[in-house]
């Protein structure tokens, strides 16, 4: 028995059929994968121009980190609203969890500058009470001596007794 034997010139055109079942044209060409842009990205993002801001987050919309970009955008002058967003971002599970931490931080600095603009209102709202009892101490005083002044004096007291 005889092994069959090929010559090795015949070797390259065994070896076409195999390369072209590799470069068939019906098998559709990989997607390629984009990855979420990281906290750091979004932070930049923050303070960047709405035009800017589309243009470096175009294709990722359907991240989570885009999605707590546009919560911070729309409320960071309101730390109650922001506070309520976050906790409703947070609230969905589907967030990662460099987001989600990032979301927490967020959080917690919202609500620690409510508590300061919540304590800085009743400051402001001792102070005034405090400069209206000054006022009206102020103005009884006045009208203490204005009425001292109109009192007439004794006749023999000029300079107190001498004796």
């Amino acid at each position: 028995m005889n092994p069959l034997l090929i010559p090795r010139r015949w070797l390259p055109l065994l070896a076409l059929p195999l390369l072209a079942a590799c470069a068939a044209p019906g098998r559709p060409a990989a997607a390629p994968i984009r990855y979420c842009p990281g906290g750091d990205a979004l932070l930049i993002s923050l303070d960047a121009p709405e035009d800017a801001l589309r243009q470096r987050w175009q294709g990722y919309e359907a991240c989570d980190g885009y999605r707590l970009l546009r919560v911070l955008r729309a409320s960071r002058a309101d730390p109650a609203r922001l506070s309520g967003d976050l906790d409703k971002l947070l609230a969905d599970k589907s967030l990662s969890p460099a987001s989600a931490a990032l979301a927490r931080q967020q959080r917690q600095q919202a609500q620690a500058l409510l508590r300061q603009q919540e304590q800085n209102d009743r400051l402001q709202q001792q102070l005034r009470d405090q400069q209206k009892r000054i006022d009206d101490q102020a103005a009884k005083l006045d009208a203490l001596r204005r009425l001292e002044l109109d009192l007439p004096k004794p006749n023999g007291l000029n300079g107190g007794s001498k004796r």
